[in-house]
């Protein structure tokens, strides 16, 4: 049994931290979701949503039930246990848990009206950003805040190495957002010391009980998609497969939850970043650094992408050139091999032979 107790609000130094008591079988502990102190008006006491979602995939791996001692959204309870749970147990082959609450609340919380989306300054965040911005889009529908998350994607929960990069990608996202004009807020959180399962896997629903944290200030959030609709699939390898039905489930009376650009595949993303000006300073896409690599896969893919639309120009001062053209012949020759089984090196193949690319390379 997971036991989460009555969220708080704590304040330390310049930041204010959202946090609650969890108790996982005889061990007690504190979740926490931490902003800098003018954002601390937006963090939500009042709903115990955002940690009922944090410590979802600990309680899914393990068997626990969530016992919440605290309100939660009622459409959030209804969601995720008549279809998320029953639906990721059985995939997974997982026992089917319950999240018990006897406090639900179905009034929306009042919050500030802001429209939120993730700022990584990767392919899917700029393209859902230039989306955004380029087209015409109801005034309660344009991005107002940008958004950047410590939930694990930056590496192990307490490792010095994590701690750096993560704190040199934020320089980068924060420089972008004061160009762009708009607010970047940070949300550092220890919620990967409890769900040690791969990110990938997990990505959504630790990003998403972020956004729940700040139900006060959200009216609308979107989450940049990383696969193309046609690949939608339940997945061991990564949530963003089926990421327009988790954010469906994850979504409360206060907070819309949106996938952007499901309909682009990643060369189609690469293509409109091409476009976007800002990203041309601050792209950063690599799996190992603040500072593109040029030898990582996503690397590869990226500067491949750019090379076979003709961008790669605009981008060369952001990643290791000559990394690149050191293993550009082995990737393309990965992408011919192995496109069968993964779908965005079939969508880079698919353009190769479009283009006429691989003729080309002979």
């Amino acid at each position: 049994m997971i036991t989460i107790g009555k969220p708080e609000i704590k304040r330390i130094n310049n930041t204010v931290r959202l946090q609650a008591v969890i108790t996982i079988g005889e061990k007690e502990d504190i979740l926490w979701y931490e902003v800098e102190d003018k954002y601390g008006n937006f963090l939500t006491e009042e709903r115990a949503d955002a940690f009922v979602i944090g410590l979802l995939w600990k309680a899914l791996e393990h068997g626990y039930d969530i016992q919440v001692k605290a309100p939660i959204s009622e459409r959030l309870y209804f969601t995720i246990n008549s279809f998320l749970i029953p639906i990721i147990s059985q995939f997974y082959n997982y026992k089917k848990i319950n999240v018990i609450c006897e406090q639900l609340d179905s009034n929306p919380i009042p919050n500030a009206g802001a429209v939120g989306t993730g700022l990584s300054c990767g392919i899917d965040s700029f393209s859902t950003i230039y989306e955004n911005l380029m087209n015409d889009k109801p005034k309660n529908y344009q991005i107002t805040h940008f958004t950047f998350f410590n939930t694990g994607s930056h590496g192990r929960y307490g490792k010095n190495w994590t701690r750096v990069l993560y704190k040199n990608r934020i320089k980068i996202s924060r420089a972008c957002a004061y160009e762009l004009g708009k607010e970047l807020i940070i949300v550092n959180s220890n919620v990967s010391q409890f769900v040690s399962f791969d990110f990938q896997a997990t990505h959504t629903l630790r990003n998403m009980s972020a956004v729940l944290a700040l139900q006060k200030l959200f009216n609308v959030y979107y989450y940049s998609s990383a696969y193309h609709i046609n690949d939608f699939k339940l997945s061991t390898k990564d949530s963003a497969y089926y990421d327009v039905l988790n954010l469906s489930m994850l979504s409360t009376e206060s907070v819309n939850l949106f996938s952007t650009c499901p309909n682009f595949s990643r060369v189609d993303k690469t293509r409109l970043v091409a476009k976007f000006e800002p990203a041309y300073k601050y792209l950063n896409v690599c799996t190992r650094s603040a500072y593109n690599c040029g030898k990582c896969n996503k690397c590869l893919r990226t500067l491949l992408t750019l090379e076979m639309i003709g961008a790669l120009e605009n981008f060369k001062s952001l990643f290791n050139l000559k990394s690149y053209y050191l293993n550009r012949s082995k990737f393309i020759e990965k992408v011919k091999a192995e496109y069968n089984s993964d779908s965005l090196l079939k969508e880079i193949y698919d353009e190769m032979v479009r283009t006429n690319f691989l003729s080309d390379q002979k």
